[in-house]
């Protein structure tokens, strides 16, 4: 499935977590900073759930519960092309050395699970407005009911979603029709920056940074300074 739509959370809070890389015991300690409450709330990670980080498996493996989803990042993708027969170099460059160790059916089950993952997620809202978007690395089209048939075209939609930093680089606000919002993580950033209807929160958590995990509203206003290239 490449565009999974989560139906409005009308009993609780939703969450969005930056890149977790590994890190489920930061992971935890921020959520029960948050008095997240896993009957009600749900954690919506911008994928990037494995690599660098010492917990890896356990942190992909935590999209089997109820209250967590999450979106393909290219770390997932990394991994899928390695246990898919390809080149296993670029994925033990960037982190992925932790599967040289791990059992056949820890990877068994992490590609299964990366597998499965969306490579964009459709949150609806409760007050019935338009719906956050989600993607990893940036928005891949200027309004978000073009998402379906761009991810189904072969294009450059899903490397876009997964790798593309050219709207952060830029540094000029990007505006995506039919959302309120599109959340990203991938390049990281000393804070959450917003430019226009795009919020990345990736903010470098595994390479000693925070980890950043908020609302929606949390992170607008966290992230209302005008953007600094860098």
């Amino acid at each position: 499935m490449k565009h999974l739509v989560l139906p409005a959370n009308t009993d609780g809070r939703d969450f969005f977590v930056g890149d977790l890389h590994g890190l489920k015991d930061r992971l935890d300690a921020a959520l029960d900073a948050h008095d997240f409450d896993p009957a009600r709330d749900r954690l919506i990670s911008v994928g990037d759930l494995v690599d660098r980080g010492p917990a890896s498996a356990a942190c992909l493996a935590l999209v089997d519960q109820p209250w967590m989803w999450a979106v393909r990042g290219n770390h997932e993708q990394m991994l899928l092309d390695a246990l898919d027969g390809g080149d296993w170099s670029l994925w033990l460059a960037n982190g992925g050395d932790w599967a040289l160790d791990a059992a056949p059916q820890t990877l068994a089950a992490a590609h299964a699970r990366a597998a499965a993952l969306p490579v964009a997620l459709s949150v609806a809202q409760p007050d019935g407005g338009p719906p956050v978007g989600v993607t990893h690395a940036q928005c891949p089209v200027a309004h978000w009911a073009q998402i379906d048939a761009a991810l189904d075209a072969q294009g450059d939609a899903a490397q876009e979603a997964l790798w593309g930093r050219s709207v952060l680089r830029a540094g000029v606000a990007q505006r995506t029709g039919g959302v309120r919002a599109t959340v990203h993580g991938h390049t990281r950033l000393p804070a959450p920056r917003r430019l226009g209807t795009a919020l990345f929160i990736d903010t470098g958590a595994v390479s000693g940074g925070a980890l950043t995990l908020d609302t929606l509203d949390g992170l607008t206003a966290r992230a209302e300074a005008p953007f600094q290239r860098a």
